[in-house]
C-alpha cells in the first residue's frame, strides 16, 4: 500500500513541480532512445538511408511515454480519475502508434549483423507473434482488456499500489502495441492487414469505448473506493471527477480513433496513387516508339 502524498493542485507551479523520476522508467526510455539512435547511425554509416520523419515519430512516442509516466500526469493520476484516464489515453491511443510509425523492427533488421537479423526474422515467424499479429486478436484484446480492468479489483489496487500500477501500465501498453502495430506500423508482419480491414477495425473499436465511457458516466456513485475516499486535487467530488473521466474517454478516445482513420485513409490513397503511377510508367515503357 502506498501513501497518496500528492499536494493539492493550488497553482500551476505546484502541479509542474510534481515530476516522478522512476529509475526503471527513465532507464527504459533512455535505453530505447539510445538503441534507436545507434541503429540509425549504423544504417547511415553503411551507406543506407533512414527517413528523418521515422526517427521523429519514434522520438515523439518516447516523449509521450515521458509525459504519461514521468511528468505530473503520473503524480496526479493517483488522486484524480480524470487524470488517470488521460494517462491511459496517452499510453494506448498516442504513444504506441507513434512508436509503430518509427519502424523500430525494420531498423533493427537493417542495422543488425546477419545472425541477429536472422534471429529477429525467426522470432517474427514464431507461433506467438503470428497469433498476436492476427487483426482479430489485436482488436479483441484492445476492446476487452479495458473493460476487464475497469471492472475488476485490479484498477482500484493499482491506485493504491505502485507495483500494481506499473503492472497495469505494462498491460495497457502491451495490448495497445499488439493492436496498433499492424494498423499503422511499417514493420514486417506475419499477417499484413489491408487498408479496408484497418479502417473497419478502428471503426468497430469506437462503440466499445463509448459503451465503457457511458457506463462510467451513468454510475450513481464512485466505482473505485480509492478515489471515493479522496477529493480530486482541484476540488471536484469523486463522482464529478469520474464523470469527467468518462467524458474524456468518450471524446478523446473516439476523436483519436477518427483521426487515426483519416490518416490511414490518406495512406491508402497515397499507396493507390503510387501504384497507379507505377502501372502507368510500366505501360508507357511498353508503348511502341512514336505512338
Amino acid at each position: 500500500m502506498v501513501a497518496l502524498t500528492v499536494p493539492a493542485a493550488t497553482d500551476a507551479g505546484t502541479v509542474l513541480a510534481q515530476w516522478r523520476w522512476d529509475p526503471v522508467t527513465v532507464a527504459g526510455m533512455l535505453a530505447a532512445a539510445s538503441l534507436y539512435a545507434l541503429g540509425v547511425a549504423r544504417v547511415r554509416r553503411a551507406g543506407g538511408r533512414w527517413p528523418a520523419a521515422w526517427s521523429t515519430w519514434f522520438g515523439a512516442g518516447l516523449a509521450t511515454f515521458a509525459v504519461a509516466l514521468v511528468s505530473p500526469v503520473d503524480a496526479y493520476a493517483d488522486v484524480s480519475f480524470s487524470v488517470h484516464m488521460g494517462q491511459h489515453l496517452l499510453l494506448t491511443m498516442l504513444a504506441p502508434p507513434l512508436l509503430a510509425l518509427g519502424a523500430p523492427i525494420t531498423l533493427a533488421l537493417r542495422a543488425s549483423s546477419p545472425g541477429t537479423a536472422r534471429a529477429i526474422t525467426s522470432a517474427l515467424k514464431s507461433h506467438a507473434v503470428s497469433f498476436l499479429g492476427r487483426p482479430v486478436v489485436g482488436w479483441l484484446l484492445f476492446v476487452t482488456v479495458p473493460v476487464a480492468v475497469h471492472y475488476s479489483p485490479l484498477f482500484d489496487l493499482a491506485i493504491r499500489s505502485r507495483p500494481w500500477h506499473a503492472f497495469e501500465h505494462a498491460s495497457w501498453v502491451s495490448v495497445a502495441l499488439v493492436y496498433w502495430w499492424p494498423i499503422v506500423g511499417r514493420d514486417p508482419s506475419p499477417h499484413p492487414v489491408r487498408y479496408p480491414v484497418r479502417l473497419l477495425s478502428m471503426f468497430l473499436a469506437m462503440p466499445a469505448t463509448s459503451f465503457l465511457a457511458l457506463a462510467l458516466y451513468m454510475a450513481s456513485s464512485p466505482i473505485y473506493p480509492a478515489y471515493a475516499s479522496l477529493a480530486a486535487p482541484w476540488g471536484l467530488s469523486a463522482l464529478g471527477d469520474q464523470r469527467n473521466a468518462a467524458v474524456l474517454m468518450w471524446l478523446v478516445g473516439n476523436l483519436g480513433m477518427m483521426v487515426a482513420m483519416l490518416l490511414v485513409a490518406a495512406a491508402w490513397k497515397r499507396d493507390d496513387d503510387a501504384r497507379q503511377r507505377r502501372l502507368e510508367a510500366r505501360a508507357d515503357g511498353l508503348e511502341p516508339a512514336g505512338v
